[in-house]
């Protein structure tokens, strides 16, 4: 009996040294597998760097041909009908023209109306812009996402300045077809156009052969499925507006796009000359002011002319006052308040372009602060104000001038 019991001891005692030497081991497993970079490899194919820019340069080639000076009106039938036009198929793929030539639901999507902010998307026209990371401006920008075999997706951006109009312009000039296709019923007149900067954003897949690489598809990113949801105008989800002045510089501060800068600097010369001549409404130039404008328009004119405020240096017009001036220029926008005597020195101004800023609609935010002495307080005792403005400038007998401005709002800044 006591040889027995001290067997069982002994095959209790390998059980558990068993036992442990499989824990220990699992524990080093468990040790290696904390990293997964260590065990697990990346089975993703990349693309070879010649590849790499002979597939970047076919993309760009084939966005530029199909955005430069876009007319939706001249792809909406080939929208309704699927037929691929002529000026890209040389970059289509064999496959693509085999098999899905003539049908609607074909891979290659084309330029078409689409409604943002307001406004519909009728023309569009390719053009470079400044990218970040990228050491000259682009028009089409491309990254790769992955590779199958002799199959290439990439995702591109497209940049281009979109012909406009009112939605409710197009609304009356156009017929909406079953499809989500349009039928022009008359001509758009010119005073409605607009034009904004836009970026277009696609999933191109490509495919390599003997000949080189081909298109195989080029759809829009955020695809709805079916091409009568793709259509609607309201899908705008694969396209975004970008502000319509490119205004970043340099390391050495010059304008990456100096037509731009060239604008802005020009119009924020205007705006900045026409505010500092607040300083010339103290309280009591307000209080003549206030009589002249309840007299009418030639009255109030006259008197701001006497003044200079209309004009800056070299008598060049500043602002268009016209029968409306009541209206574009509402007296409460004029800083003084009536617990204020006047303005010494306007501070800190700064002029950005509201994000309706377009071709036409010239609009701005001001912003500045003004040191102003209050009404029956110590003359040399100033307290300082912000103010927020909206202006809009236009162009009057081919000269650019303020035609509104509107006071958003001010505020005390605590000393």
């Amino acid at each position: 009996m006591k040889h027995i019991y001290l067997v069982f001891i002994l095959v209790l005692f390998l059980i558990i040294s068993t036992g442990c030497g499989f824990i220990e081991t699992k524990a080093a497993g468990d040790s290696v597998s904390e990293d997964p970079a260590s065990v697990v490899e990346d089975n993703r194919e990349t693309v070879d760097s010649n590849d790499d820019q002979a597939i970047k340069k076919i993309i760009s080639d084939y966005f530029t041909a199909l955005y430069t000076d876009a007319q939706v009106d001249e792809y909406n039938e080939y929208s309704r009908t699927g037929v691929i036009p002529n000026k890209i198929r040389g970059f289509i793929a064999d496959k693509t023209l085999a098999e899905g030539d003539g049908n609607p639901e074909v891979g290659i999507h084309l330029p078409r109306y689409i409604s943002i902010n307001g406004m519909t998307i009728t023309g569009y026209d390719i053009i470079d812009i400044s990218v970040d990371g990228k050491d000259e401006n682009m028009s089409v920008v491309s990254d790769f996402i992955s590779k199958n075999e002799d199959h290439y997706l990439y995702f591109v951006k497209v940049y281009a300045k979109a012909k406009v109009v009112p939605d409710e312009v197009f609304s009356k000039s156009y017929r909406k077809e079953e499809d989500n296709t349009y039928t022009k019923i008359w001509d758009i007149k010119p005073d409605d156009t607009d034009a904004v900067k836009v970026e277009i954003r696609y999933d191109v897949e490509l495919t390599k052969s003997s000949a080189g690489f081909s298109v195989l598809r080029a759809i829009e990113s955020n695809i709805k499925a079916g091409r009568k949801n793709r259509l609607f105008i309201l899908n705008n989800d694969n396209i975004t507006r970008l502000p319509y002045l490119e205004l970043e510089k340099t390391a050495d501060g010059a304008y990456k796009n100096p037509i731009d800068g060239e604008i802005y600097e020009t119009e924020k010369a205007i705006v900045t000359e026409f505010f500092q001549k607040f300083t010339l409404l103290d309280r009591e130039r307000m209080n003549l002011l206030s009589y002249r404008w309840e007299q009418g328009f030639t009255e109030a004119k006259g008197f701001l002319d006497n003044l200079g405020v209309t004009s800056g240096e070299g008598q060049t017009k500043l602002i268009e006052i016209d029968s409306k001036y009541s209206e574009n220029y509402p007296f409460d926008s004029f800083p003084l308040r009536n617990n204020m005597e006047k303005i010494k020195e306007i501070n800190n101004f700064t002029v950005t372009p509201h994000p309706a800023y377009s071709e036409k609609i010239k609009w701005y935010f001001v912003n500045f602060d003004a040191a102003v002495q209050r009404t029956n307080g110590i003359t040399d005792d100033y307290f300082t104000y912000r103010y927020d403005y909206l202006v809009s400038l236009s162009e009057v007998d081919d000269s650019l001038v303020i035609e509104r401005i509107k006071l958003n709002e001010y505020y005390t800044v605590p000393k």
